[in-house]
Parts: structure tokens; C-alpha cells; sequence
């Protein structure tokens, strides 16, 4: 009887890890610059990743049996990090451009966010377009979108920083003339009280189209697969809509009718 209690016993604990493992998710490594509200930025609070994006991907997560693990990195690490497969999805407000898809794959695009113009009060009246910004020195976030764009502008000298907020800093001290970054990312700044004492503005113009997706190793089809279907499902039953307007304080159809 002691024996069969025990031979019991033991079928009913292995029967347990086999559910355990049965349920067990599938782990995502995901590589984000983590100082780049509102997309992705760490509440010191409860220690945990926040964001538009953050939201997004957990949302992914949630569709596909994911367990989300944010490693925290620079921008400029992210594609090297997807290259060696030391991370397995890049998620960062990160813009498709063609230097970044000839070294790895990209989603669908799933949001366009814009480039603009960020300055400061007293220049802001001289500056209609691009050409009004040749021969300047200009901030930009090394490895970033406005970075690129800056660079092609005749005569400007850029100084790059390791955040968005670095360079907003040293720009409203004088130490470059404007910086063309993402519109959200400059006006979610802008609401802040800690820049309510700063000389900066946002133009209301967008420079160029700064379309956002999902990154993932090149050649990995599977996982790419998996993130367009999650991201088609998320946008098609308005969940998509909701995290935006969470992030934002407006639709994403409003947003975009504002910087045309």
C-alpha cells in the first residue's frame, strides 16, 4: 500500500511538470533603447519597461505565447545585437531605412511617426525648411533616423548624443542650431514640466516620413511571420488604436491629419 502511494505520488508530480512545461512560453528577447519616452523609457517607480512600444510588443506577446524579455541597449547596438543573435526582435521606434534592411529584416510598418524639426524659440522664426538649416551645426541621436537625414543637408556640422534628451539639453543651451527627430518623441517632450523652463519649440512641418517597424535577424521568416500577423490583428480589432490614444491623447487618424 506505502508503495503504491508513493508510486502515486510520483505520477502526479511528473504529471505536473508535464503541464508546467506544456505551458511553459516561448521567451522573445527584445533589444530597445530604454530613454526614449514615450516609446520606451524605465518607471524608476516599479522598475519596469514602459511605452507605447513596450505596450505593443507585450500585446504581441500575448497573441503569440511570448514571454518578453527587454534588454535594454543603445540604438546603434540594436542591429549589430539582431546580426550576432544576442537578441531576437529589435523593438524601438526604429525607422526602416535601407542601411538598416540590407543587414536585417523589418515588419510591416506599423506606425509613421515623422521627422520634425525641434529648435529653439529664438530661431524658430528663421527656419521654413531644410535649406534653411545648411551650414549649421545640428544635434542628432547617434544611429538615429534624423541623424541620416541631417547628414545629407549641405555644410552642417552634427553632433551626435547617446539620447534624444542629451540633445535637446545641449540644444536649448546654444550648442547647435535645431535637430530633426520623431514628432511624437518632440512633443511628448514638450509637455513635460521639466521643459516648460526651456527656450525649445517643436515646427509644426514634417520633414520626411520616419516609418516604424519590428526588426528581427535576417532570413528569420518564421518570427517574421508571427509579429506582421500579431501587429494586422492588433491594428484590425482597435487595440492598436487604444494603446496609441493611451500614449498620445489622440486617435492615430488625428495625429496624422495634424502634421499635414
Amino acid at each position: 500500500m506505502a508503495i503504491s502511494k508513493k508510486v502515486a505520488a510520483l505520477a502526479a508530480v511528473l504529471s505536473l511538470c508535464a503541464s508546467f512545461g506544456a505551458n511553459a512560453l516561448e521567451k522573445l528577447r527584445v533589444g530597445s533603447l530604454t530613454v526614449y519616452p514615450p516609446f520606451e523609457y524605465l518607471d524608476s517607480s516599479t522598475g519596469r519597461y514602459e511605452g507605447f512600444d513596450m505596450d505593443l510588443i507585450r500585446e504581441v506577446g500575448k497573441r503569440e505565447g511570448f514571454e518578453i524579455e527587454i534588454v535594454s541597449m543603445s540604438l546603434d547596438g540594436l542591429v549589430p545585437a539582431l546580426m550576432s543573435g544576442n537578441i531576437d526582435a529589435a523593438v524601438s521606434a526604429l525607422t526602416i531605412t535601407p542601411e538598416r534592411s540590407a543587414r536585417v529584416d523589418f515588419t510591416k510598418p506599423y506606425l509613421n511617426a515623422g521627422l520634425t524639426v525641434m529648435t529653439t524659440k529664438t530661431n524658430a522664426p528663421a527656419i521654413k525648411s531644410l535649406k534653411d538649416l545648411e551650414g549649421k551645426t545640428l544635434c542628432a541621436e547617434i544611429g538615429s533616423s534624423g541623424a541620416l537625414v541631417m547628414k545629407r543637408i549641405p555644410g552642417t556640422k552634427i553632433r551626435t548624443f547617446n539620447s534624444a534628451a542629451d540633445a535637446f539639453l545641449e540644444l536649448n543651451e546654444g550648442g547647435c542650431y535645431a535637430m530633426l527627430n520623431d514628432g511624437p518623441v518632440n512633443r511628448y517632450f514638450l509637455k513635460q514640466p521639466a521643459s516648460k523652463s526651456m527656450n525649445l519649440t517643436a515646427l509644426d512641418f514634417v520633414v520626411s516620413d520616419d516609418f516604424y517597424g519590428m526588426a528581427v535577424q535576417k532570413g528569420n521568416k518564421k518570427l517574421l511571420e508571427r509579429l506582421d500577423k500579431s501587429l494586422a490583428s492588433i491594428k484590425a480589432d482597435g487595440t492598436f488604436d487604444k494603446i496609441y490614444e493611451k500614449w498620445f491623447g489622440v486617435k492615430p487618424a488625428a495625429a496624422e491629419a495634424a502634421q499635414n
